[in-house]
């Protein structure tokens, strides 16, 4: 029973065994027992694959059929983004006939979905996509004050593309001087007051915005959650002491931080300027895999890939601005 359940889920379990170390009888990890219960898996997996390709075909299709009806229940969409006119769009200043196929397609995809994910290859137009996306999301009242956060080494070409992409649009690009120490408070007065068509700032720059108190508290709470959810069912089945430990010292700087945060509520201002008083509502993030390393909860123990559970600060900030947004909203993605 074991046997079938780790091979069903792909995994291996973390064994371990009792040892006589001198006077101390100390767990250690059960190698033979893992090569053994892995021999095993494999043998499971292994047969069950020569089994299955030795079906017949109306077997195999029946199968395949019985799978599809269960699971894929999704038709990705296709959107034919060519109907577009794109108002105030100067094709002229930027010295090109038309936007691609590819670049309208998903223009009309970002409208539809309140969202997505372009993963189109270098040289295919990202750029100007943002920008006409946020364009078109500002004109059909989409969004009422988008934001382009990007790598500080693109992000003067972008607000250049930009300015020659829509003469006329009002957009506020970050220099380097509006987010020194002096001028920062300045600059986030003039997002908050302003009805800007485009917002542009690196991702450093957006680091620095303080995000909503109770966003971060409602969003650290949640995490905290998972994580005693986790450390009760490692307490209810065998888990290794290093999991639990690690899990606790988890919870323990999370509440650190979250006793943090319930503070600066009760010391702050109410003319306090965070991002949720600033009105963005919709952001467009270029190269937005430097925000992948997102924290997480697992009672898997040494999975390839998973990365360091805890997350990067970068990738926690943008998780409190999008759940502000979709609280703002009412919607998914942002």
């Amino acid at each position: 029973q074991d046997v079938l359940r780790f091979a069903l889920l792909n995994n291996i379990p973390d064994m371990t065994k009792k040892e006589w170390i001198g006077t101390e009888n100390i767990t250690v990890p059960d190698n033979e027992g893992i090569q053994r219960m892995n021999a095993a898996v494999s043998l499971l997996q292994n047969e069950f694959n020569a089994w299955l390709y030795s079906l017949p075909v109306n077997k195999k299709e029946e199968l395949e059929s019985i799978y599809n009806e269960t699971f894929n229940c999704y038709v990705k969409p296709i959107y034919d983004g060519s109907y577009q006119s794109f108002p105030g769009l100067d094709l002229k200043g930027l010295g090109i006939p038309d936007l691609y196929q590819s670049q309208k397609d998903a223009i009309l995809c970002l409208k539809n979905e309140n969202g997505g994910i372009i993963d189109h290859e270098v040289g295919g137009g990202k750029t100007l996509i943002m920008c006409v996306g946020a364009a078109e999301m500002k004109r059909l009242r989409l969004a009422n004050k988008p934001c382009i956060l990007g790598l500080k080494a693109n992000i003067q070409d972008i607000a250049q593309t930009f300015k020659r992409a829509y003469p006329g649009a009002k957009i506020l690009y970050a220099t380097k001087n509006d987010f020194s120490k002096e001028n920062r408070e300045n600059f986030f007065n003039k997002i908050q007051n302003n009805n800007w068509d485009c917002i542009i700032m690196t991702h450093e720059q957006f680091k620095s915005i303080p995000q909503s108190t109770e966003t971060q508290k409602e969003v650290i709470n949640e995490e905290i959650d998972k994580i005693e959810a986790a450390m009760k069912i490692l307490s209810d089945g065998k888990s290794s002491k290093a999991a639990e430990k690690g899990l606790l010292k988890r919870k323990e700087n999370l509440q650190a931080k979250l006793n943090a945060i319930t503070q600066k509520m009760n010391d702050a201002k109410d003319n306090i300027v965070d991002f949720k008083t600033m009105g963005i509502d919709f952001l467009f993030i270029d190269e937005s895999h430097k925000f992948k390393n997102l924290t997480f909860q697992t009672r898997h123990q040494r999975v390839a890939g998973l990365g360091n559970s805890n997350g990067s600060d970068r990738a926690l900030n943008l998780l409190f601005a999008l759940r502000t947004i979709q609280k703002k909203t009412g919607k998914d993605l942002g």
